[in-house]
């Protein structure tokens, strides 16, 4: 064999080495993830409640897991933002409309 080809082969062997350490030891080491949820208020007077859930749907587009769950929580919202609420939730699973007199039992899940 040439030289050169006992180099990219030496290269190869210790790029997987060192895939394998990182694959096997390095997620070892990871803390541990927790599930987080995010709670939206809707109301009345939020204006930028499209622009809200606009960002949030980003995150779970690009496949973020910084939260498991959204809630979104009416408290006094219009008509129109619980239909934009609605639609978020039937294009989003991770998020789900909620009355403030629910909060308790979805928290607890």
């Amino acid at each position: 064999m040439e030289k050169a080809e006992i180099i990219a082969i030496a290269v190869v062997a210790v790029i997987a080495a060192a895939e394998l350490f990182c694959l096997f030891i390095c997620s070892k080491l990871r803390p541990e993830c927790y599930p987080l949820c995010i709670a939206q208020l809707v109301t009345a007077q939020d204006k930028e409640l499209r622009q809200r859930l606009e960002y949030i749907a980003s995150f779970i587009e690009s496949g973020s897991s910084f939260a498991d769950t959204v809630l979104l929580i009416d408290i006094d919202g219009t008509q129109e933002q619980l239909q934009l609420c609605r639609e978020f939730c039937n294009s989003y699973h991770a998020m789900e409309l909620i009355k403030i007199a629910d909060i308790e039992k979805h928290l607890k899940n």
